[in-house]
């Protein structure tokens, strides 16, 4: 499906404006003081700043992930959360929280157009896509601007939203808190899970440890060594003291 023309210039064009987001993402001083986003409005779409969440407000398991969506480690871990959602059906929720890493240089434009996204209820089906074609857009040796415009125009998106979201420095500063939150959490890798205030860090130990502390909440025996499937990616780390 190609993309219309004009949303095409739009999205083109917003690659100057998020060079200069980008050095709000990761500027190592003068950080804002957290202000809690927006929360989402109850039935219809989502507003700027809605939560990201999966599952029953009343789930016994909140989870809570920060993740990059350059990430390698975090595509694999997708399959793991599809497994704890069908094999704990209504007992578990989960919260995305952005965390794109500096070392990743395309993902704050992956990341702002999942936010983009979000403000129009498309979030999960968005952060599907990325994770499912993050091997096609994130080796582009351009920031893939266009790529993440057609992704969301198959999803259905409103493009002209879609693009006046994506050159809003507002959105940007959302994803910072969040990830400003992350670092107040120690988050240092991606992805990072949070059960309760229990953290696990990458696949391997979520399958190790965190399906445990979820059984555990749920008053279930623990999975022995032998019905656990291990996990050959490692999480992709922070570099340097601050990102």
């Amino acid at each position: 499906m190609k993309i219309d023309v004009n949303v095409r210039a739009v999205l083109v064009g917003i690659f100057f404006i998020t060079v200069l987001v980008g050095s709000v993402f990761f500027a190592k001083s003068k950080r804002p003081a957290f202000v809690p986003p927006v929360q989402s409005v109850a039935g219809g779409g989502a507003s700027r700043g809605a939560l990201k969440v999966r599952g029953p407000v009343n789930a016994p398991v909140k989870i809570v992930e920060y993740s990059d969506f350059q990430c390698p480690s975090c595509r694999a871990a997708q399959s793991d959360l599809e497994a704890l959602f069908k094999n704990y059906p209504g007992k578990i929720q989960l919260t995305f929280k952005h965390f794109p890493l500096k070392s990743h240089q395309w993902s704050i434009y992956a990341h702002q157009a999942a936010e983009c996204m979000n403000h129009q209820g498309k979030f999960w089906l968005y952060q599907d896509t990325l994770y499912a074609k993050q091997q096609d857009w994130s080796p582009s040796k351009v920031a893939p601007v266009e790529i993440l415009g057609r992704y969301a125009q198959e999803l259905g998106a409103e493009m002209k939203q879609f693009g006046a979201c994506m050159a809003d420095v507002a959105v940007a500063r959302d994803i910072f808190l969040e990830k400003e939150e992350g670092n107040k959490r120690q988050v240092n890798a991606t992805p990072t899970f949070f059960v309760g205030e229990e953290r696990f860090v990458g696949p391997r130990e979520m399958q190790e440890r965190g399906e445990n502390a979820i059984r555990k909440a749920l008053g279930l025996p623990p999975k022995t060594p032998a019905e656990k499937k291990p996990e050959p990616i490692a999480p992709a780390p922070l570099k340097g003291a601050a990102q």
